[in-house]
């Protein structure tokens, strides 16, 4: 009986034509979203409050799943990995630039970076020159009101999280720095949660590339880090997106040991600038029509 009632919630929701999104995006034993990384779950949390139609996750809905219904990959370095027959790109990027797709999207209205962009080209795919990751989007339908109350905020790609409990930062533990404040992409209420903390802080230190996106939407300083080993696919895809942004940066800063090098990161803090990108052909290109934005582009 609960099988029944599921798929027919299924068939209930693709008669009311869906857009059908591919992400990493997980779920519980209760089948809701679970949070597991605030960069790919806000591909369901974030566009579910911005798109005009209903929203569902292809990985979540069987019958469009089995008919490989249009899908879109929107938020992520995912076009390598999650593509499938009758995949739409509008803004996901490329994980890894050195290895050939394994299949192709159908269309692509736009992408991350020149970096993806190039790629695509190179595998024959027609790609416009339209640049951005739509999670900068999030400051045209969302602005805290919130006070900057710590020094750093620094931010961890969920690998790396066990990392930040013996991290130092000047002899003390960050745990117990009142000037800092630990962001987990994992612990959230409302995809607002996360962006509230960010802009709490003066400047964010990220080792995730969404965490770094989120600082440069609200025009906060951030210093790319990196714990140890490169993450999967190395520095692709943050060039990718500081291209886009025109501010490429050369290399993040390493974190050698358990104590952050305060020097290096000032410098690097001191020498930022916000990135420049034209959000209006990226808004514009969107294959399914978006809510009104509440701020201006």
């Amino acid at each position: 009986m609960l099988n029944l009632i599921i798929k027919l919630r299924e068939h209930i929701k693709l008669l009311f034509h869906p857009v059908i999104i591919n992400a990493f995006v997980f779920y519980d034993e209760r089948g809701r979203v679970r949070k597991e990384n605030w960069g790919d779950d806000i591909n369901y949390y974030f566009l579910r409050d911005i798109v005009k139609r209903p929203l569902v996750l292809v990985n979540r809905t069987s019958l469009a799943f089995r008919l490989e219904l249009r899908n879109y990959l929107v938020i992520g370095s995912t076009i390598d990995m999650l593509c499938r027959r009758n995949t739409e790109v509008w803004g996901a990027g490329i994980i890894d630039g050195s290895k050939p797709l394994q299949m192709k999207p159908t269309k692509v209205h736009a992408v991350r970076g020149p970096l993806t962009r190039n790629k695509l080209l190179a595998e024959g795919v027609d790609c416009p020159e339209i640049y951005g990751d739509p999670a900068l989007l999030t400051a045209l339908y969302y602005r805290p009101n919130i006070t900057r109350r710590c020094k750093y905020g620094i931010i961890s790609h969920v690998s790396n999280l066990a990392l930040l409990e013996n991290m130092l930062i000047e002899g003390e533990p960050l745990s117990q720095c009142e000037d800092v404040l630990i962001i987990n992409m994992r612990q959230y209420v409302h995809w607002h949660d996360i962006i509230d903390q960010v802009c709490a802080c003066e400047a964010i230190l990220s080792s995730s590339l969404h965490g770094l996106i989120i600082a440069e939407a609200y025009r906060i300083p951030n210093v790319w880090i990196e714990f140890g080993k490169p993450l999967i696919g190395g520095h692709f895809k943050f060039h990718d997106f500081f291209l886009s942004i025109q501010r490429d940066r050369t290399a993040p800063v390493s974190i050698v040991g358990n104590t952050l090098p305060l020097q290096e990161i000032e410098h690097e803090i001191n020498d930022w600038n916000p990135g420049i990108i034209n959000l209006q052909p990226l808004f514009k290109s969107c294959p399914f029509e978006l809510k009104k934005a509440k701020y201006d582009l």
